[in-house]
């Protein structure tokens, strides 16, 4: 009896014992589960911090991991689905998974209002109406009072093109009205159900019913116009555009739309005579003037008849605002549109005080200097831009370019080369295509004043970097043959010449290149066909002397005595002063430079 009192005893010891490694056991478990919450929380934090840094890498791994580390959070699911079909890039795997994280969200809460929209914005974007009319359904079910949440329901309805789901959109819209009264959203959907339905009595009843109710809203005559212009009644809608500008002289909105009425209809005049209004008289916001001036010098920049208004119309806009950077800079761009790089130039200079910052207003404005050759200004400009961006690498890059391209004593070779290289030095390191290419300008710049050995240094440093880098092949292999005669350096010219026009065989400066090392390793017949070829791609804006000189020579020594001095004339009228050329033409021959 003892001995089985014992061993009860041991039994219910050893129960107890069970018990509580088991209960030690669920309090780890649930120790460790709170510290998965914590750390998914730290972490989903900082992937909202990533995101407000736009570093979407970032975000969205963090995000993974949060959802990782805990699954049932249900609003990672909402940051997560975003970020999934962000990533996806065209990968239908990842937008499923996106909207699969949506669909959760919504299973799991369906009053989330947020949650629901961009779900159901998902299922529209890869056509499931069905689904995604469904989720509405239940959105509006649960939040009756949200009319945002109704007219979203009633759009989808709408979308679907189909008659009993329209019957449904009216009945909602219908229930909608006695809730809130009529408004032009209920309007505007009410006339298009009965437009689906081609009932052009009750459209026109809800329109009138709606002026009736709102009879100074200027927004209830535009709409009229717009339906009256649908069924292809333009006297009708020109008269409700008027009544809306009439009963609201300020609304830009009544303006504008009877400015495009104009335009629909060919009339430039009440065309740019409305647009003028919008812009000077009534109430649009500078983004709103700014996207109506774009449009009209679309319209207008092929009809130079048109040009001095479009001109007086962006100067009366700056006037009234002078202080918009966005207006200036547009026009800038339509100057620049018409070859007018000095006007372009000038209408950027307050742009710089008003948006410092932007270091593509001081490029932008550099560059168009530089377009009519003012080379001083742009370098003034760009030497001002480094007070606010000395280390954006595209600055430097093209202040070496404005010091180098002056043919007076102003070109400053030395500090060109200086600028390049602290180009190259802020430049990111994980950018070789960039890096490669200002290790060819490098190489470029040593390269014009003679330094030949400086020059193979960047050129070849530049092509190891980035061997895709065809310029920086062209440029080497042509500085080869102008400095060369070692045939195996010519080879290598001629090798390195040969993969760019393999690259871009229509190319006319890669194939001037392989002709003229061609020429130099006197393979002459050969040298003819690439020089034909590239005179035949060439371009007004590529033919240079150059091209003339090469053609002349290679066709001399191809026995075309009277074309060769027609390539060496046409190449003297363009640089008259070379005194090798003037031989050339004078005694019809050839002569080494």
């Amino acid at each position: 009896m003892k001995h089985l009192n014992r061993t009860l005893t041991v039994a219910i010891a050893a129960i107890s014992i069970g018990f509580s490694i088991f209960a030690r056991n669920n309090d780890d478990d649930r120790w460790e589960q709170s510290a998965q919450q914590r750390k998914a929380e730290y972490i989903y934090c900082e992937a909202q911090r990533q995101s407000a840094l736009d570093n979407k890498g970032a975000t969205y791994e963090l995000y993974r991991r949060a959802n990782l580390l805990d699954s049932t959070n249900t609003d990672y699911y909402v940051e997560l689905g975003f970020n999934y079909i962000y990533m996806a890039n065209r990968d239908m795997s990842l937008v499923n998974e996106g909207i699969d994280l949506f669909r959760k969200k919504f299973e799991a809460d369906p009053s989330d209002v947020v949650n629901n929209y961009y779900y159901s914005q998902m299922l529209n974007n890869i056509g499931d109406s069905i689904r995604r009319i469904e989720v509405l359904h239940t959105a509006d079910s649960l939040n009756p009072t949200r009319s945002d949440v109704a007219i979203s329901y009633i759009d989808a309805l709408i979308g679907s093109n189909d008659t009993a789901m329209a019957r449904r959109a009216l009945d909602r819209i219908n229930r909608l009205e006695v809730a809130n009264g009529k408004d032009m959203e209920i309007t505007r959907r009410k006339t298009a159900i009965y437009h689906f339905f081609n009932d052009t009595a009750s459209a026109l009843n809800e329109i009138h019913s709606s002026i009736k109710a709102s009879p100074l809203n200027p927004e209830c005559y535009i709409f009229a116009g717009v339906y009256f212009n649908i069924i292809n009644s333009p006297d009708s809608a020109l008269a409700y555009y008027k009544k809306a500008c009439a009963v609201a002289p300020e609304s830009g909105g009544a303006a504008f739309e009877l400015a495009q009425y104009y335009k629909n209809i060919g009339d430039t005049i009440g065309y740019s005579r409305e647009i003028d209004r919008a812009l000077l008289e009534t109430d649009l916001d500078i983004d709103s003037k700014y996207d109506i001036l774009l449009d009209y010098t679309r319209d207008l920049i092929n009809d130079s008849t048109y040009l001095p208004e479009v001109n007086a119309m962006f100067n009366r806009v700056i006037e009234k605002n002078p202080q918009e950077p966005s207006i200036r800079n547009l026009y800038s761009e339509f100057l620049s549109a018409q070859n007018d790089y000095a006007g372009a130039a000038e209408q950027m200079i307050p742009v710089l005080d008003l948006q410092p910052d932007d270091s593509n207003n001081w490029i932008r404005t550099a560059v168009l200097y530089m377009q009519v050759a003012d080379y001083a200004h742009a370098k003034e400009i760009l030497t001002r831009a480094l007070r606010y961006h000395d280390g954006d690498a595209t600055v430097h890059s093209v202040l070496s370019t404005a010091l180098y391209l002056p043919e007076d004593d102003t070109k400053d070779v030395d500090g060109a080369i200086a600028e390049m290289h602290r180009a190259y030095q802020l430049t990111d390191s994980s950018d070789i295509e960039t890096l490669s290419e200002r290790l060819t300008s490098i190489g470029d710049l040593y390269y014009s004043i003679e330094n030949n050995d400086s020059a193979n240094v960047y050129y070849r440093r530049a092509i190891d970097l980035y061997p895709a880098n065809i310029m920086a092949k062209n440029n080497f292999a042509y500085h080869l043959s102008e400095v060369e005669t070692n045939p195996e350096l010519l080879a290598e010219a001629e090798a390195l010449s040969r993969e760019t026009i393999t690259a871009e065989p229509d190319n006319a400066i890669y194939l001037d290149t392989y002709a003229w090392i061609l020429f130099k390793q006197q393979d002459y017949k050969r040298a003819k066909s690439y020089i034909d070829r590239a005179l035949d791609h060439a371009d007004e804006e590529t033919l240079s002397v150059d091209y003339y000189i090469h053609a002349g020579d290679i066709y001399f020594w191809n026995q075309l005595i009277d074309r060769a001095v027609e390539f060496w004339t046409t190449a003297l009228e363009l640089d008259p002063d070379d005194d090798l050329l003037q031989r050339k033409v004078k005694y019809k021959t050839y002569f080494k430079e």
